[in-house]
């Protein structure tokens, strides 16, 4: 049994990774990088590049070709219901956790179209047609404009009640969440 915790170390000493709701991760911010609307810690430096998201019926911002998956979990968000915020391929596209309905212009997110990752995993169960085709996968589109994203309910987001309720723990790893994203290198 593991029984050890992941931890960073910090100049302070050992921290535990994670994220709360609303919390940023660990190490240098990227400039630009969206921060959750509302407050007064919105970063208002770079706005010709970020562009408002609806999601879950809360306002948020985002970077112009950030990674939906990400930009969310930036913005204290999550592409995830309950306990696939921890249970999910971190943006490899294949367990199909961050499926979203993209509802906006046509060109909201790029690529326009499924990319093959989507095609094979959106049309393998629980997501199936017809329902499917209004999906994409948080983390293999990026945005370009602002729009709304819903999140539907059910484990994968295959339900067809619209989620609103937010997780409490949107990113469990820390900045180990975004290792696999190309902007984070």
């Amino acid at each position: 049994m593991l029984t050890r915790a992941v931890a960073r170390v910090t100049p302070r000493g050992p921290a535990r990774v994670g994220l709360r709701r609303g919390a940023r991760p660990a190490g240098p911010t990227p400039p630009g990088t969206p921060r959750a609307s509302g407050g007064d810690d919105v970063d208002t430096s770079d706005e010709a590049d970020a562009v408002e998201l609806v999601f879950r019926g809360r306002p948020t911002t985002a970077i112009v070709g950030s990674k939906l998956r990400t930009a969310l979990l930036r913005a204290g968000e999550t592409p995830h219901n309950g306990n696939a915020a921890v249970i999910n391929c971190r943006g490899l596209g294949t367990c199909g956790t961050c499926a979203v309905e993209i509802l906006g212009p046509e060109d909201a997110v790029s690529p326009n179209e499924w990319t093959p990752i989507e095609s094979a995993r959106l049309n393998f169960p629980p997501h199936a047609p017809p329902g499917n085709r209004a999906l994409r996968l948080a983390c293999q589109v990026r945005v370009r404009r602002a729009c709304e994203v819903r999140k539907y309910d059910r484990f994968w987001g295959q339900g067809n009640a619209v989620a609103t309720e937010a997780a409490e723990e949107v990113a469990p790893l820390g900045a180990l969440e975004f290792l696999l994203d190309a902007e984070e290198k």
